[in-house]
């Protein structure tokens, strides 16, 4: 059966209802009307998909009544069922635009192939149709949410919409004829636009960011796709651009970046941007400043102040790299860096510590009416020997270690004195972690913490060791700094969540494992530590804790990996808190569970005023924020006492017990 609305029009009473059985079973809508005017009235209210009519009726006739559809519906198919071979009423059907004639008596068979035929040319239209439309809200969609321009084989711009002309301020009319070089920035080099012509010409498209000037002046970055536009024997005929605004994102991007090369808290380079900085130069001087006795300055003055040292020498050495056109950075807790990206002279050396020295006695350090002298030491490594880049900031400590040692202002590093004895110790080390890798002697310690409120011990730290092949047990500082700079250190990490998940995985207590910040910035250690966390079940047991006198670098980058562990059921805590860049206010943004005070403030407590004033801040602020407090270095009962006093969480120190072997712990019991 046809889906058509059919009208059926016939004076003749018999044909009309004999044509309207025949008809009634082979289309789904029928409409029967012996007049042209019946008919013609049903037709104003409802639009049929096709009409059959007789030309010869009284009244109106055929034709006239199709003269009245055309002026409404101007291409219903009509078909007209004659008895009569009249020209004259061909030529006026034909005027009318008739569908088809049909000659009485009507062959049923070949009429029902006629509306078949009708039927089928009308799906067809109605997809054309149907995709026109969708064809141009496509279009509308893609003009109204793009940059959209086009130019001819020449390159000369022929359209642009109005979100282009908002865009750049050009109008069509100041830019037609024009080519697009009237935006172009200067850093968009001419080999760039030679690419992407000869993609296009070669009838591919090209996508890629470009760079332009606004008619104000403005940069805009635009993510654009070009693309020719061929005609029906695929010759180009003109070019079509089609852009996004990425300005914003290019900015935040930007303004990323020099984030993560910036010092939090001086506003100066960071670690990061020296290395990367170093890896560009072909040569440089290196000047390590170091501020003496920094730590005492924290102990004694407070947290705080201790930043506001840090950034009044930033903004010193600021002054200096604008005169000496060099660059400055902090490195760590205490330390900076000038770099100077040529190898200068010992009188231009000697000019600029000279130059550093001269401000500090003349600019003295004052802050809430608190003033002092800053003492600092230098360390200099010229970078003629590219080679050894990896090593420069080592050489730079050595050299001030030196100077400090010989009370001097400053020294200068020795390749020749110096080098080979570090290599050698690197190198030696690196081999005895190595086979102690391979025969399993790597080993963890691990040191119970006490809960303040039961005296019970729920905690543990997991401290590496490393056993010499005579069995002696070694500690951690002889041999991780050289495992840093080389391959080693994360496979150390790994050995120690490795076996402190064995042996925890059949206990109860939560324990703690020490990450570097190396450690959390890799990728495999992080997976390492989940992995073993799902396999056995450790969720809510264990807890990372961070070296907090590293500082950090990569800051952006440290508070996603710690969301990630926070979601996996594992806590965070901050180790060392005092001994180094002792910043409260990262510890907000870091979002801490637990906060480990440097031993340096709690080995002499019961005898330090300044000492106990220091903790009992580090502490009123965590109790507010509800991060839990551990006091290391605990070692005498009046040290416990005191603590407890000030409402310390957890204990932990040699007052309690030493590190304990696997073996010690399976039997040990808390004597406190």
């Amino acid at each position: 059966m046809l889906d058509l609305k059919l009208v059926l029009v016939e004076d003749d009473i018999d044909l009309l209802n004999k044509l309207g059985r025949i008809l009634k079973r082979e289309v789904s809508d029928l409409k029967l009307f012996s007049s042209a005017f019946d008919a013609l009235i049903h037709v104003q209210k409802e639009k049929p998909d096709v009409i059959i009519s007789d030309i010869k009726m009284s009244n109106m006739n055929g034709l006239e009544m199709v003269d009245k559809i055309r002026t409404i519906y101007p291409d219903v198919p009509v078909i007209i069922a004659s008895a009569f071979n009249d020209t004259e009423f061909f030529q006026k059907a034909i005027k009318l635009k008739v569908e088809n004639f049909v000659i009485k008596p009507i062959d049923i068979d070949k009429l029902l192939e006629d509306l078949k035929e009708i039927k089928n040319k009308q799906i067809i239209q109605e997809g054309y149709l149907s995709r026109g439309k969708l064809l141009e809200e496509y279009k509308d969609i893609v003009d109204r949410s793009n940059y959209i321009s086009k130019t001819n084989l020449k390159g000369q711009i022929i359209y642009v919409n109005d979100k282009f002309e908002n865009l750049t301020g050009y109008k069509l009319e100041d830019i037609k004829g024009k080519s697009h070089s009237i935006m172009r920035h200067p850093e968009m080099r001419k080999s760039f636009y030679e690419r992407l012509w000869k993609t296009i010409l070669n009838k591919g498209t090209w996508h890629g960011v470009i760079k332009n000037y606004s008619k104000s002046g403005e940069v805009f970055y635009v993510e654009t796709t070009i693309s020719p536009i061929l005609d029906k024997d695929d010759n180009i005929v003109e070019f079509i651009s089609i852009s996004n605004n990425i300005t914003q994102l290019v900015q935040n991007k930007k303004e990323l970046q020099k984030q993560l090369i910036t010092d939090r808290l001086t506003k100066i380079y960071n670690r990061l941007k020296l290395k990367n900085d170093l890896l560009n130069a072909s040569e440089s001087t290196l000047i390590l400043i170091n501020v003496d006795n920094f730590k005492d300055i924290n102990n004694l003055f407070g947290l705080y102040f201790g930043d506001q040292v840090l950034i009044y020498i930033a903004n010193l050495l600021k002054k200096i790299s604008t005169k000496y056109i060099c660059n400055c950075y902090r490195i760590s807790a205490d330390e900076f860096m000038l770099l100077f990206d040529k190898d200068i002279s010992i009188e231009e050396i000697e000019l600029v510590i000279n130059e550093i020295e001269k401000i500090l006695k003349a600019e003295i350090f004052s802050h809430e009416e608190i003033t002092f002298d800053i003492d600092l030491s230098y360390g200099v490594v010229q970078n003629n020997f590219s080679r050894d880049k990896n090593m420069l900031l080592s050489m730079a400590e050595i050299a001030m270690h030196t100077a400090r040692k010989e009370h001097k202002l400053f020294d200068i590093y020795s390749r020749d004195n110096n080098l080979r004895k570090n290599y050698e110790h690197n190198f030696k080390w690196n081999k005895k972690l190595k086979l102690a890798l391979e025969e399993k002697r790597i080993d963890v310690f691990f040191q119970p913490i006490v809960n303040v409120k039961d005296n019970n011990i729920i905690k543990y730290e997991s401290l590496v060791r490393y056993i010499e092949i005579d069995g002696s047990i070694i500690g951690p500082n002889d041999f991780l700094d050289v495992a840093k700079r080389s391959k080693i250190y994360h496979k150390i990490t790994q050995k120690v969540i490795e076996i402190s998940s064995n042996v925890f995985k059949d206990r109860h207590e939560t324990f703690s494992i020490n990450f570097s910040i190396e450690d959390l910035l890799n990728e495999d250690t992080i997976d390492y530590l989940l992995n073993k966390v799902n396999e056995y079940k450790l969720n809510n047991r264990v807890i990372v804790e961070i070296l907090e006198s590293e500082g950090i670098d990569n800051y952006i980058a440290v508070i996603d990996i710690i969301e990630k562990l926070k979601r996996n059921g594992i806590r965070i805590a901050i180790d060392d808190f005092g001994s180094g860049y002792s910043n409260f206010s990262y510890l907000v943004s870091l979002d801490i569970d637990i906060l480990k005070i440097d031993g340096s403030l709690i080995k002499d407590i019961d005898t330090n005023k300044s000492g106990q004033s220091i903790v009992k801040s580090i502490i009123n602020f965590t109790k507010e924020l509800g991060i839990q407090t551990v006091a290391e270095f605990v070692c005498s009962k009046e040290i416990y006492d005191l603590l407890k006093e000030m409402d310390i969480d957890y204990f932990q120190g040699y007052y309690i017990s030493k590190p304990l072997s696997i073996e010690q712990l399976k039997n040990w019991k808390k004597d406190v």
